[in-house]
C-alpha cells in the first residue's frame, strides 16, 4: 500500500468487513511496548493488542487469526511481513530496535518539535504518519544521534582513531537502554509525554 496514492486507512478488512481500527500514534507506541514486555504471556499481550486496537469489538474465535493479521498489516504500515517477524508474540522483532519508545519519549519529543514543530503531546496524528515522520527524522537531532552510538558495532569502532573510539564507547554506554527489569522501575516518560488522549486501560 503506498501511502502518497492511497491515503491514510481508517479500517481494515475482517471476514470480508471493513472494521474501524485505532489509528492514533499512541496505540501503535504501546503495542510495541506490549510486545517487548516479559512479564505477560503471548495470550495475554494478544488479547491486549485487540482491545488496543479494536475497542468495543468482540471477535468470534473464528476470526480472530484474521483480526490479528489486520492489526499487524496495520502496525507495518501496509508492509509485508519480514522473516523473521514472528520470532516473538504478535510478529514483533526478534532484537529489540535501537530506541525505546519509552526510555527515550523526552528525546523523541524533542525531535519532532524541534523537526517538525510537532507537540506530540498535544498532537493527534496517525501512525503512519508517525511512523513516516520518525524514520526520516534528521540525523543532527540528539535522538538519531544517541540511535547512532547504540548502533554502532565493533567493526566500525575498529575503523577508528582511539580517541573516536574511546569516545563512541563512552557513548553507547552512557545511552544504554535499561534492560527490561531495570526499567520497570523507571518513572513513564511516555505516559507524562503522550498519553493525553490515548487509552491506557486496556494495559491496565
Amino acid at each position: 500500500m503506498n501511502l502518497l496514492i492511497d491515503g491514510l486507512p481508517e479500517t481494515v478488512e475482517v471476514a470480508g468487513q471493513e472494521v474501524s481500527i485505532t489509528t492514533d500514534f499512541r496505540t501503535g507506541i504501546l503495542f510495541e511496548e506490549l510486545m517487548m514486555d516479559d512479564t505477560m504471556d503471548d495470550m495475554e499481550k494478544l488479547r491486549t493488542a485487540l482491545d488496543l486496537y479494536f475497542p468495543g469489538y468482540d471477535f468470534s474465535p473464528d476470526v480472530i487469526r484474521e483480526a490479528i493479521a489486520a492489526l499487524l498489516w496495520f502496525y507495518r504500515c501496509g508492509a509485508e511481513a519480514k522473516e523473521d517477524d514472528d520470532q516473538k508474540a504478535g510478529g514483533a522483532p526478534a532484537e529489540d530496535p535501537p530506541y525505546n519508545y519509552e526510555y527515550d519519549a523526552d528525546y523523541i519529543y524533542a525531535a519532532f518539535l524541534g523537526s517538525y514543530e510537532i507537540d506530540l503531546a498535544r498532537t493527534s496524528l496517525h501512525w503512519w504518519q508517525f511512523r513516516a515522520l520518525f524514520r526520516a527524522l534528521p540525523e543532527d537531532t540528539q535522538f538519531m544521534k544517541i540511535v547512532g552510538y547504540r548502533s554502532i558495532d565493533s567493526k566500525a569502532l575498529s575503523k577508528m582513531s582511539k580517541e573516536q573510539r574511546q569516545h563512541y564507547t563512552k557513548m553507547k554506554k552512557l545511552y544504554e537502554i535499561p534492560q527490561s527489569a531495570d526499567r520497570q522501575q523507571l518513572e513513564s516518560d511516555l505516559t507524562q509525554l503522550l498519553m493525553n488522549g490515548g487509552n491506557p486501560s486496556a494495559l491496565m
